[in-house]
Order: C-alpha cells, then structure tokens, then sequence
C-alpha cells in the first residue's frame, strides 16, 4: 500500500510537468517571440466572415454571395489600396473591377463599402484609417 501513496503523487506530478511543455516560451526567448506566442493574431479570412455574417447586408436579404465569392475580393482590395488607388478606384468597373456583385447576386453601394472596411479590417489593418477617412470625405461612409 505504501507504494500506491508514493506512486499516485509522481505520477501527477510527472503528468502536471508533461502537460506544460512547449506551451510557454524558453525564458531566454526574444520578447517578440514571447509577445506572438501570448497573443494569436486572428485569421484574416475567419474574422471577414464573422463579420460579414454578423452585420446585416441588406442587399442580401434574398440572394447573396457565398463564403467562397466574398472570400475572392480582400485580397485585391488590399493590393489596390497597397498600390495607392482608392475605394473608388477599386469599384469602378473600368478600373479596379472589384466591386462585390455576381450573377444572381447584387450589392448596394452602402453595403458595398462596408463590406469592403470588413474585408480591409480582417486582411490589411493598416489600411483601414486612410479608408475610411477617404469614405467620409467622400460622404460615402
């Protein structure tokens, strides 16, 4: 019986030392590299369809695009912003040609600005403020 007593104690605390490796960098680490393993950044394509699905798009009401059809604009719209084109830029058909429609789908020009502030938001944050601050300009925000 008295090697039970002894062996159940080990054995959590060898289960409770096991459990905590790799979680937690060395202490000798860089500080970046203990700030990146405390915080996740979020994944860009994850965070654009949580928002997207938890706003209203009211010109989808009846018929809207899927995930896969929204998925294929945040990436050229943080191009065209990275390149120096504008909002406007981007939607025009003659220009950017990015504007959020498809076949059987459609989207209001409110709707379709904030869409694209969802998608700049998840895909290239650094870009968001010079966004908006050109929408409101604009009066288009």
């Amino acid at each position: 019986m008295r090697h039970v007593r002894i062996a159940a104690p080990s054995a959590a605390a060898a289960v409770l030392l096991l459990a905590g490796c790799g979680i937690s960098p060395s202490p000798n680490a860089p500080a970046a590299t203990k700030a990146a393993a405390a915080k996740a950044s979020p994944d860009p394509e994850q965070q654009f369809l949580k928002a997207v699905h938890d706003v209203p798009i009211d010109s989808w009401t009846t018929a809207g695009p899927s995930d896969a059809e929204l998925l294929t604009y945040p990436e050229q719209w943080c191009a065209g912003l990275a390149a120096g084109h504008s909002a406007a830029y981007l939607f025009d058909m003659h220009q950017g040609n990015l504007y959020p429609i498809g076949q059987d789908w459609g989207t209001a020009k409110a709707d379709a600005y904030k869409v694209l502030v969802m998608g700049v938001t998840a895909y290239c944050p650094k870009y968001r403020s010079q966004l908006l601050d050109e929408l409101r300009a604009s009066g288009d925000y």
